[in-house]
């Protein structure tokens, strides 16, 4: 983001598309935020003036998180408000557990949500890390990773109008097209996962790498150089795939108290054994960026930002104080 002649934070970097070969700059990312539905406080009212005041602000793109058992709401119905009160900022999950929902109805359901929004849906997926999410729906928790990959297949062939026809270990259909078809071509899948087979995984059928900030500005450095040899390796050009990441930022002078309710957060939507604010920023508004500019330096050309409140006043300070201070990659 900078501060356009209005004053407000506006975007910088790639162009509104949800691919990853159209960019002014190589170097400047795009800046995604992530709205809080897991905070305990938060309000369907207020998830839908984040959206607003995230698009008004001049983000590139606002993100729902997916949960089964826990009191978030359904990210792809929320996304469906956001794209209603919305005119052009880009929508998407980070990341949705797709592998816990019936690949043709999925299809189906993104590509509605690319149709009402006028094309800015982007999908992205993780394959899971909690057992019960996959026992609350009778899915299988192993092999998810499989199944995952199964999936992304299907979703493709769903939206090139073909008819469904696909013989696998996890999936088998034989049924005729499933509309509509989305605006876009292809919806960007984004990938998540730190693992060498999600890793591998991205490499192979990724639009995009989604890190998290669990090993910080240099974890994923070593992820994302990791994918782009493993797609070297199978023939792919690493530049077809957006590297992105999520990193939750608390801005407040009071450097123990934003770590505190980094901590908080991490606790109430982790479990009670996450209860540290390592990964997440926190702290004073020079304190963040130079943290976030870390991740710019790694490679990020989408930096996710989540909220660990549902107030929506560090939303516009960490707008006005921190992101429109960000500068392109330096490294």
């Amino acid at each position: 983001m900078r501060i356009d002649d209005r004053g407000r934070c506006a975007v910088s970097g790639s162009s509104r598309s949800g691919g990853s070969t159209t960019r002014r700059s190589p170097t400047m990312p795009d800046i995604g935020l992530s709205i809080p539905l897991a905070a305990p406080d938060v309000q369907p009212r207020t998830a839908l003036e984040f959206a607003r005041r995230a698009e008004a602000a001049g983000a590139h793109s606002v993100w729902t998180l997916d949960r089964l058992v826990f009191s978030n709401m359904e990210p792809l119905v929320a996304l469906a408000a956001v794209a209603a009160t919305t005119t052009h900022v880009r929508i998407g999950t980070c990341v949705l557990l797709a592998a816990l929902r019936p690949p043709a109805l999925l299809a189906k359901t993104i590509a509605s949500l690319d149709q009402l929004s006028g094309g800015r849906m982007t999908l992205g997926i993780g394959v899971g890390s909690r057992p019960d999410d996959f026992s609350a729906v009778g899915v299988p928790f192993e092999h998810r990773g499989g199944r995952v990959e199964e999936l992304v297949r299907i979703l493709r062939l769903a939206w090139s109008g073909e008819p469904l026809t696909h013989a696998g270990k996890c999936f088998e259909l034989d049924v005729g097209p499933v509309g509509p078809r989305p605006i876009q071509p292809h919806v960007p899948i984004w990938l998540g996962g730190s693992a060498e087979s999600a890793l591998k995984r991205i490499a192979r059928i990724g639009d995009g790498y989604i890190g998290s900030s669990s090993g910080g500005a240099e974890g994923f450095r070593a992820n994302w150089g990791q994918v782009q040899r493993y797609a070297e390796a199978v023939g792919r050009d690493p530049a077809s795939i957006t590297p992105a990441a999520l990193v939750y930022a608390c801005v407040d002078d009071d450097r123990a108290r934003a770590e505190d309710r980094v901590a908080a957060y991490f606790a109430h939507y982790y479990g009670a054994g996450r209860r540290s604010s390592g990964g997440g920023i926190a702290g004073p508004p020079d304190v963040c960026v130079r943290a976030l500019q870390e991740y710019i330096d790694a490679g990020v050309q989408t930096l996710i930002i989540g909220s660990v409140t549902a107030s929506l006043g560090p939303l516009d300070r960490l707008c006005e104080e921190v992101l429109s201070r960000l500068s392109p990659q330096r490294s």
